[in-house]
């Protein structure tokens, strides 16, 4: 009942200072009473002091109109303050971007606008393209394109008859926006072998699902981009385990690379996939909302601490993966994935691979709506295994392999999914 009188007179004195200040006061006034009173991350900075700071910050970036001072020139202000917490589970997102979010929790989050689904980046020493990502179902992945190939050509012209990496992305831009097929060249693998695909632009749904893919020596590769499609990824990443069963798969790996994580659930409904009955514990600072994520007998649920169901999703078929298992993670696989892979580690039932994690592997974020129509994303809850013990803050893999993404884009050598091919018994030739 205190801390409840506590919330209701900070949130009198919010009310009251939007009566009177200059909306960017507003604003970080909102924002700085959710820190101040929500946050259970890992910062150990004093938060009041924090804000005294940072009012000063707000005051002087509006000392020339300080009844009329807008929203954006508080923005700037918040996104600095919350950086210095360096928790990145704490984060500002403006109105498109939580939007967007918002889109892609809902699993349909439609491009609005021609794509053909990768992202590249410059190779140091010439305009090639270096693929670092392609949408499951776009244009790209069905015309094959892979991870680590080594874009070298439009339309049969060389992409260093380019002027600047700049002007690579212009053009390539503007080709898929005309709507009509064009050609790529690449080069993939150790041989460098050419190849050529012809596709075409579209609208697609920027959402991500699981994705399975089998390859000739009998190994089955899962990747999971996110956790961001509420309640559909984890059935997915069952469904996907059973048919790499059903196929006679001789091991999995489980690609988690870049992941930056998502729905709690969705991740604990995927440990299910690996290992038998997991359980996440979620209590706030004040030990007062304690929430159990558990998955049993085919059914995830959320009770609160006295057992009452908060939440239940049945999984139809569920599958329990018994082969072997290699994990890959890297410097960006964070939070929900980092929740997958600790649980897989602990339990012992693959190796990890990689590079370690990003390190919000035990906390859960809750976004508090802004009077700008913005939202602010703050640690709000600690996680803890059934047997009491924290989930660890990172991961750190069994085999040490850094994403070396000059090797990738020079030799076509993916080094830690070479590396995991070889814990599951594939010589390399």
């Amino acid at each position: 009942m205190q801390r409840l009188k506590q919330w209701l007179a900070g949130l009198v004195l919010v009310l009251g200072t939007l009566s009177w200040a200059s909306p960017a006061q507003d604003l970080f006034d909102q924002a700085s009473f959710y820190l101040e009173f929500y946050y259970f991350g890992p910062s150990t900075l004093d938060l009041k002091a924090l804000t005294v700071k940072y009012q000063a910050s707000l005051s002087s970036a509006c000392a020339q109109e300080p009844e009329t001072c807008p929203y954006d020139k508080a923005v700037p202000v918040i996104q600095q303050m919350i950086r210095e917490l360096g928790d990145g589970h704490t984060y500002y997102q403006g109105p498109e971007a939580l939007a967007a979010a918002r889109q892609q929790r809902s699993g349909n989050a439609p491009s609005r606008g021609l794509r053909i689904g990768i992202s590249y980046q410059p190779i140091e020493g010439s305009r090639d393209q270096l693929i670092t990502d392609v949408v499951e179902g776009s244009p790209a992945d069905e015309a094959g394109i892979l991870y680590g190939d080594r874009l070298i050509a439009l339309n049969d012209r060389p992409l260093n008859d380019l002027s600047s990496p700049e002007e690579v992305q212009r053009t390539l831009s503007a080709t898929v926006q005309t709507g009509q097929p064009f050609k790529l060249t690449l080069l993939r693998g150790p041989k460098r072998e050419q190849l050529e695909v012809t596709l075409r632009g579209r609208e697609i749904n920027l959402a991500r699902l699981p994705s399975l893919k089998l390859r000739p020596d009998g190994i089955a590769v899962l990747k999971i981009p996110d956790f961001l499609a509420n309640n559909r990824v984890g059935p997915r990443v069952h469904e996907l385990v059973r048919q790499a069963q059903e196929a006679g798969a001789r091991g999995l790996i489980l690609e988690l690379r870049n992941n930056g994580g998502g729905s709690a659930l969705d991740a604990l409904i995927a440990m299910a996939a690996f290992i038998p009955n997991p359980y996440v514990l979620f209590t706030d600072r004040y030990n007062q909302e304690r929430t159990v994520m558990s998955f049993r007998e085919g059914k995830a649920t959320i009770t609160d601490d006295k057992g009452t169901v908060l939440f239940s999703l049945p999984v139809e078929r569920p599958a329990l993966w018994k082969g072997p298992l290699a994990i890959l993670v890297n410097s960006r696989s964070a939070s929900a994935s980092e929740y997958l892979a600790s649980a897989l580690k602990l339990n012992k039932v693959g190796v990890v691979i990689g590079e370690t994690t990003a390190g919000v592997g035990n906390t859960t974020t809750r976004t508090y709506r802004l009077i700008n129509g913005g939202g602010l994303n703050i640690s709000q809850n600690r996680a803890f295994l059934e047997n009491g013990n924290s989930y660890p803050e990172v991961v750190r893999p069994d085999i040490g392999v850094n994403d070396d993404l000059k090797v990738l884009a020079e030799q076509g050598r993916d080094l830690p999914f070479e590396r995991a091919l070889e814990a599951l018994g594939i010589k390399q030739p």
